[in-house]
């Protein structure tokens, strides 16, 4: 086993050349467009699988409940896994 410490520096952006690197956001990017929706919270989803009526019941009722809690542009940040769907996703 190994511990490596120390300063880390990114030396640019990685490019999967998939058709998603448009989606893939940095921390700044991120905050910046949830600052330009106008966002006074985040909340987030995350799933590896399409996205099925369960997901977007959850999803909704998070956003209503946020919203009886006194939030008045709660703003969902759908973080998908992985890439693109598999046969055996659906």
């Amino acid at each position: 086993e190994y511990l490596i410490g120390g300063e880390v520096e990114l030396l640019d952006r990685i490019r999967y050349n998939d058709g998603l690197d448009k989606w893939r956001k940095t921390v700044t990017e991120l905050l910046d467009e949830f600052k330009h929706k106008g966002a006074d919270t985040v909340y987030a989803f995350q799933t590896r699988n399409p996205t099925h009526a369960g997901h977007a019941y959850l999803m909704k009722s998070a956003g209503d409940d946020l919203r009886s809690k006194g939030y008045q542009k709660p703003v969902l940040w759908l973080s998908p896994l992985g890439g693109w769907t598999k046969a055996d996703d659906v």
